[in-house]
């Protein structure tokens, strides 16, 4: 998911340098924050007393010290001071709202609130921003939730001729752990920028819309598909939903995140006539505090369609990135 970019040295708000690492944009959307925050300040040109002294000139006071640990990920903010700083390191290094915060995930527990499960927590390195997942899916999160598994699934997402992600299609087969599940949870993170009430969700196979819960601050929706029956322990059930975006922003990739284990995914991409990548490529996150990884190149076929296939797939991410030219 895009990211807005950032002046280089004293460069007006706004403007752009000509010098983009190719990693910013995908660490700035799958993290981890450490690697996030020092690609962004690089590419910005600032160096960290640069950066110290505009937090100081808006009234925020934060050690080189401190700068230097984050970006080194030998520490964390996680104060309401130094969260405070992050939210304003965000707007000099020219950033959406949270594009570093969303990083973080909760705080880690300490004390005697060690023991004590964060409903945040749950989310933490699976898509972001964790923050708002928990807010929009743990209302509607039911008992079925832990009673099922992927057993494939396959998206299918389509980028339209103005570069963003329009709509995604999916069909899986869930397999009951347990007796008596009969929904299934569907989640959407759509582009910064976008908005949750542009997100529609749709049940298109052998399911129907239960209850939608939208993000008041975030793109993020999350749709109950309900089932026509309860499946007994070991039964299949495929059903097939879909996402549409209207007014998208400009996407640089598409994600899927997986709580639990998964048999085998398939993600394919169709791009718009006029609007074929320059380059495609698979990443992945492993677990919720993992490194996130390129797995391999991936070649646009002649209609302009890129996929990629895991099988036994870990709690984490998977996904396809692009570049535009």
């Amino acid at each position: 998911m895009s990211r807005m970019t950032i002046p280089a040295g004293e460069s007006p708000a706004g403007a752009r340098s000509d010098r983009h690492p190719p990693d910013v944009e995908i660490l700035l959307r799958t993290g981890p924050f450490h690697r996030a925050l020092r690609a962004a300040i690089e590419r910005s040109g600032l160096t960290l007393e640069g950066l110290r002294q505009r937090l100081a000139q808006r009234g925020i006071r934060v050690s080189m010290a401190s700068l230097s640990y984050w970006q080194q990920g030998r520490s964390r903010p996680e104060r309401a001071d130094s969260l405070r700083a992050v939210r304003a390191i965000e707007s000099i290094l020219g950033l959406h709202t949270h594009a570093l915060a969303g990083l973080l995930g909760p705080p880690r527990p300490r004390g005697r609130w060690t023991n004590r499960q964060s409903t945040e927590r749950r989310y933490d390195g699976i898509l972001e921003p964790a923050w708002a997942l928990a807010q929009a899916i743990d209302p509607v999160l039911g008992p079925s939730d832990h009673k099922l598994r992927v057993f494939c699934q396959e998206d299918i997402v389509s980028v339209g001729a103005d570069r963003a992600i329009h709509s995604v299609r999916t069909r899986v087969v869930l397999r009951a752990m347990e007796d008596d599940p009969d929904r299934h949870l569907a989640v959407y993170c759509a582009e910064p920028g976008s908005a949750a009430a542009d997100i529609t969700p749709s049940a298109r196979d052998n399911c129907r819309l239960g209850k939608v819960r939208r993000h008041h601050e975030a793109a993020v929706i999350a749709a109950e598909l309900l089932f026509d029956r309860r499946l007994r322990v070991g039964e299949t059930h495929l059903l097939e939903y879909e996402f549409t975006v209207d007014s998208p922003a400009t996407s640089l990739d598409y994600r899927r995140g997986f709580r639990y284990p998964a048999d085998t995914y398939v993600v394919s991409v169709r791009f718009a006539a006029g609007a074929a990548p320059v380059r495609c490529f698979g990443f992945s996150r492993h677990g919720p505090h993992g490194s996130s990884h390129t797995d391999e190149e991936l070649t646009v076929t002649s209609g302009r369609w890129v996929h990629r296939i895991a099988r036994e797939v870990p709690p984490g991410v998977l996904g396809v990135g692009w570049e535009w030219e």
